[in-house]
């Protein structure tokens, strides 16, 4: 670094202020870090252009040695910037390096399998059926000739995405097991596992899990999905829940207890997904983290409501003081709350995204192929947006469909432009937008509310051992944050 170059903040750092210190990111490219009052002082000079030489005349009481360090740190966070850079024309050419590579599968990583459509459960506010945006998708899902998925269509499918994935270098692919409820199918997922194992004779690295309601369990499912190290994703809302049913009426609970018990003697990795919605509300608190507990569930990812009417009823708030009651009490027990909403705080610890990661919150925007049983490919279970066919998956990935969904890995609508999370969070579900709106390129602001609340919160409350933590030497003269703060505004 030249001494005489001069740097300046970023305009997209963000500041959040918190007792003691403050918390800086780049609302495109994450890095978020905790900075003492000093470093704030450092960060409030370079409001306006300075080399180390100026900045140091300003504060004296930092060497030149420890100005230097924090101009290195910072530029390469992206914190501090040459003045005039326009910094989303970098962004935007890593959008386009990535856009002219979309044909050769670059960005997929994911197959959610769609074993079966058949169920056998009949839960009120099960979105199938509800959520879908054209005729195509509807038709494709109720379908008699969709219904279950053959060993044989299974392994074309995950083959044809093997052989795209190793042509464009990629070295890992994860399998999701979905429906319907997929353990009706247990032939083809139990063909699957012994034929593709881990993926060794394919020369790739597979993964696997699981989405199910937890109700057909036996020894036999159990011992395999441990053989190939599948966690296990039940749904499950709330042990005070009676919303979910079988198809005969009976209540489901006693039947997943059931399920739970096998799995926990198999020594099965376990994680309940339950969903908050107008239907959740009343009962969605804390006592789903002790019954997790008590069933050896150690990990819980909760989902927000996929109809937007659901924010209009609740206030935003209460949302985002139900879900951070039930995070902070499960962090006090040992059991892990996550979800899409949490991811976007890690992403914004992480730095750069568009460097490690192939989508923000979810997997739909161009990572993900939702295959059908019919060979029918879609972004996800919950969309309509159509690809092509898995049989033909060149094609598919060549399809203004299959661009379209993933470039919103990289920019979302264009009313989150300039947002907090702006680079960290995909927005609502995309099946949703497609039904309401017609398109994707939209957003649901009171959802974008309960988002930034969210990670506003997790900002203020992370462990200071938690993040990058930068602050100057004891010896140097130590000024007071609330004024440096006001500064930085």
């Amino acid at each position: 670094m030249c001494v005489d170059e001069k740097f300046q903040t970023s305009k997209y750092l963000r500041i959040v202020p918190r007792e003691g210190d403050v918390a800086v990111y780049h609302s495109l490219l994450g890095g978020l870090s905790l900075v003492d009052a000093n470093i704030t002082h450092l960060l409030n000079i370079f409001h306006t252009p300075q080399n180390a030489l100026e900045a140091h005349t300003v504060a004296p009481y930092f060497s030149k040695e420890q100005v230097r360090s924090f101009i290195a740190t910072f530029k390469s966070k992206g914190f501090l910037v040459y003045p005039g850079c326009n910094e989303y024309d970098v962004i935007q050419q890593k959008i386009d390096q990535t856009k002219e590579s979309l044909h050769k599968g670059s960005q997929i990583g994911v197959i959610q399998l769609v074993v079966t459509n058949n169920c056998n459960f009949k839960c009120s506010y099960c979105f199938i059926n509800q959520i879908y945006a054209s005729e195509k998708r509807y038709a494709s899902q109720v379908s008699p000739l969709n219904r279950l998925m053959s060993p044989e269509m299974a392994r074309i499918a995950i083959e044809n995405v093997i052989k795209v994935l190793k042509e464009s270098g990629k070295g890992s692919l994860w399998i999701q097991f979905f429906g319907g409820e997929p353990l009706l199918n247990w032939k083809t997922i139990k063909f699957v596992l012994e034929h593709f194992e881990k993926g060794d004779k394919y020369g790739i690295e597979i993964n696997y899990s699981i989405v199910t309601n937890g109700a057909l369990f036996n020894h036999e499912i159990a011992t395999y999905f441990l053989k190939y190290n599948v966690p296990i994703v039940i749904s499950f809302d709330s042990p005070r829940g009676n919303e979910r049913f079988l198809l005969n009426g009976k209540n489901a609970f006693p039947v997943i207890k059931r399920s739970l018990t096998i799995l926990n003697k198999n020594g099965n990795r376990i994680i309940f997904n339950t969903v908050l919605s107008k239907e959740t509300f009343d009962f969605f608190d804390t006592a789903l983290v002790d019954f997790a507990l008590k069933n050896g569930v150690y990990e819980i990812g909760v989902l927000f409501d996929l109809d937007p009417i659901f924010y209009e009823l609740e206030n935003t708030s209460d949302i985002v003081n139900k879900l951070w009651d039930m995070y902070i009490y499960g962090n006090s027990k040992g059991v892990v709350v996550t979800g899409y909403w949490h991811m976007i705080f890690q992403k914004m610890v992480a730095y750069d995204h568009f460097k490690y990661n192939s989508f923000k919150t979810c997997s739909a925007t161009g990572c993900q192929l939702s295959i059908e049983p019919s060979g029918d490919v879609f972004a996800c279970k919950a969309s309509s947006g159509y690809f092509g066919r898995i049989g033909e998956v060149y094609n598919l990935l060549l399809s203004d469909t299959y661009k379209e969904y993933t470039m919103r890995a990289f920019r979302n609508a264009p009313e989150c432009d300039g947002c907090e999370i702006e680079n960290f969070c995909s927005g609502f579900c995309l099946g949703p937008l497609e039904k309401k709106y017609g398109t994707i390129q939209a957003i649901e602001k009171r959802t974008c509310d309960v988002y930034r609340e969210l990670t506003r919160k997790l900002i203020l409350n992370v462990e200071k051992n938690g993040i990058e933590n930068y602050q100057m030497p004891p010896n140097t003269p130590y000024l007071n944050m609330t004024e440096e703060f006001c500064l930085l505004q």
